[in-house]
Order: structure tokens, then C-alpha cells, then sequence
């Protein structure tokens, strides 16, 4: 059963990142936006999780370190944002 989790979270992870950098070099998200930097920090955490779970250490620094970009680019952008909108009020 743990197999099938890995796998199943490993393939989400990687269809995610590869969704997320489609949609970026298609023009419908900016590398800026929530949705790029959402879909890059969890599909780096289910892929991370999924590398985890077959104690393939390589790909889960990798894929920590993948999230942790995303995660920092969402946090960065959010900030951007509240400060935005509160100069705009």
C-alpha cells in the first residue's frame, strides 16, 4: 500500500510542476503569480514525500528544495500584494 501512496503522490507532484511550467510558457500564468508559485511548492512537497516514502534521497532534497523556491517566490508575492492593497486604502 505505501508503494501505491508514493507512487500516486510522486505522479501528482510531477504532473503538477510540469502543469505549472506548461501554463507559464503558454501565457496563462506569470512567474510571479499565486498559481505558479502554489503549484510549484505543493507538487515539490508531494514529489519530496513521494521520494520519502521509497527512501530515494536524492530527489527528496530536490524536491525540498524545489518547494522551498516556490514556497518563498508565494510568500514573496503575497507581501507584494498586502502592501499593495494597503497603499491602495
Amino acid at each position: 500500500m505505501d508503494g501505491l501512496v508514493a507512487g500516486i503522490l510522486g505522479w501528482l507532484g510531477t504532473a503538477g510542476t510540469f502543469a505549472a511550467y506548461l501554463l507559464l510558457w503558454r501565457g496563462r500564468v506569470a512567474s510571479t503569480s499565486i498559481t505558479y508559485a502554489a503549484m510549484n511548492t505543493v507538487g515539490g512537497v508531494l514529489a519530496g514525500t513521494a521520494g520519502a516514502l521509497y527512501g530515494a534521497w536524492p530527489v527528496v532534497a530536490s524536491n525540498t528544495i524545489w518547494a522551498a523556491i516556490g514556497a518563498h517566490t508565494l510568500v514573496m508575492t503575497l507581501r507584494a500584494r498586502s502592501r499593495r492593497h494597503s497603499t491602495v486604502l
